[in-house]
């Protein structure tokens, strides 16, 4: 897939892509481009393992091309943006709080690696599933707040989920591993039914 994108819109440090220059900003807002593909290397070569900080946090993509090499996707990396969609590739193990937060998100593919969801890393979605994998230990604050589920199957790897996890969605019975360490009293709604098995 040829790219539109060149190396100097991008701000690049080691294996961290950390955000976009002035002029790959410029690009964005003048040219309209809003389907981001995120370089597989850096410019000497090295692969991007860490997508850094706010790096397109406000950006207006409405699609991303994260490569396969990325293993972790900061804060607010692609935070208050316009995705629909997303395929998060099967390196990343860490996705920190706020990465996808308040896009709109219907469909997100989640890696067979993940072992953390950061704090409202998908709080307001429209996500009306989700396929958590089974290697995830922690689903943090309100990790999946305000989407539009009406179900979710929590994977035995589980051992905590935090406060407003999966608050103001539809879920009316979830079943939970009774092997989970921290559940929060708030996790689900109020009137969500909680089997333990």
């Amino acid at each position: 897939m040829s790219s539109v994108w060149e190396n100097d819109d991008f701000i690049f440090d080691g294996d961290v892509l950390k955000g976009m220059t002035r002029k790959g900003k410029d690009r964005v807002k003048n040219e309209g481009l809003t389907d981001m593909i995120i370089p597989e290397t850096a410019p000497d070569g090295t692969p991007i393992r860490k997508i850094g900080e706010n790096a397109f946090y406000r950006r207006k993509l409405t699609s991303v091309v994260i490569p396969e090499t990325v293993e972790s996707i900061g804060y607010d990396a692609f935070g208050v943006c316009s995705l629909v969609e997303v395929h998060i590739p099967d390196a990343v193990k860490e996705i920190y709080g706020f990465a996808f937060y308040r896009n709109k998100l219907e469909k997100v593919h989640f890696p067979k690696n993940l072992k953390f969801i950061g704090p409202s890393a998908f709080a307001l979605n429209n996500l009306e599933e989700v396929d958590i994998p089974d290697t995830v230990e922690v689903l943090d604050t309100s990790s999946f707040y305000k989407n539009n589920l009406e179900e979710v199957k929590i994977p035995s790897s589980i051992k905590k989920i935090n406060m407003f996890a999966f608050r103001k969605n539809n879920i009316h019975e979830v079943e939970v591993p009774s092997s989970i360490e921290i559940l929060h009293n708030y996790a689900f709604e109020e009137n969500t039914k909680v089997i333990k098995k």
